[in-house]
């Protein structure tokens, strides 16, 4: 079905900026499993974005791409966060399980909308800790 209407979605730039800042970090450290990262932020839910970007390389099966702060332009990866990250806010299962399922393998598909709903728990408490 066509919808003429239908004007792209603005991202919200704080969220982008502290994906970009936390995806900076995430280069310098260690890559974590997905399982490894859901025990870490059951242990410390402050790091839940640094977290969550650790373990999406193993996620998706091969490195993220993310822009640096400023970028206008938007990688598919960043895109992909930023939607999964607003369902989960929403409360929107149904478009975070069809995000979810098109990228990450069924055996850890638990586990990432573990670590995506997380992350929508702290910013919605707005408590991100874009510091490692």
């Amino acid at each position: 079905m066509y919808a003429p209407d239908c004007a792209p979605v603005e991202p919200d730039r704080t969220t982008l900026s502290a994906l970009r800042i936390a995806a900076c970090g995430c280069r310098a450290s260690a890559r974590l499993g997905v399982e490894q990262a859901c025990a870490m932020i059951d242990a410390s839910p402050e790091k839940a974005l640094h977290t969550l970007l650790g373990a999406l390389p193993e996620a998706f099966g091969r490195p993220t791409r993310f822009f640096r702060v400023g970028e206008a332009e938007l990688s598919f990866d960043e895109r992909w966060v930023l939607a999964a990250i607003d369902a989960a806010s929403r409360g929107d299962s149904d478009s975070l399980y069809f995000l979810i399922a098109r990228r990450v393998p069924a055996y850890l598909r638990r586990w990432v909308a573990f670590l995506i709903r997380r992350v929508a728990d702290t910013y919605g408490q707005h408590t991100f800790h874009l510091n490692n």
